[in-house]
């Protein structure tokens, strides 16, 4: 049999086909919504800070920080940290990052780094020994 025929090559499509559509829907059962903190704080003054998540969730299983600390100078927000549990891991964090600033995103590994620069901010993702995971915003 001719591994380049049509019917191979039709039958081989449809393999991948179905491959991915199943790949796709078992990313998509497994996927957790994790709420990140709103970048939009950093520059902010204290009495116009209301928003502190990016996005709303009415999930009741999302993923919300166990902390977000932040750094005030002279009343502005300068940087915040979130804490997410370890149970979070680093992936679905950058996932989640990547989600909206993909394009600004500048390496990988065990520390991954984001400069956005529409936001004029910059974040960092990492993890600590006990593996809980850092996000911090910062000004650009």
């Amino acid at each position: 049999m001719d591994p380049m025929s049509p019917s191979n090559r039709t039958l081989t499509a449809v393999a991948c086909l179905l491959l991915s559509t199943y790949a796709g829907a078992q990313g998509g059962a497994d996927a957790r919504k994790i709420v990140l903190p709103n970048p939009q704080l950093i520059h902010c003054r204290s009495a116009q800070c209301s928003q502190l998540w990016k996005q709303e969730s009415q999930n009741e299983a999302a993923i919300y920080p166990s902390q977000v600390l932040t750094d005030v100078v002279e009343g502005e927000i300068v940087g915040l940290t979130a804490v997410y549990d370890k149970s979070v891991s680093t992936k679905e964090l950058a996932d989640a990052i990547n989600g909206g600033y993909r394009k600004w995103s500048l390496m990988g590994g065990p520390v991954w780094c984001w400069r956005v620069v529409a936001d004029q901010v910059a974040i960092q993702l990492s993890q600590r020994e006990d593996g809980t995971k850092l996000l911090i915003y910062r000004n650009s």
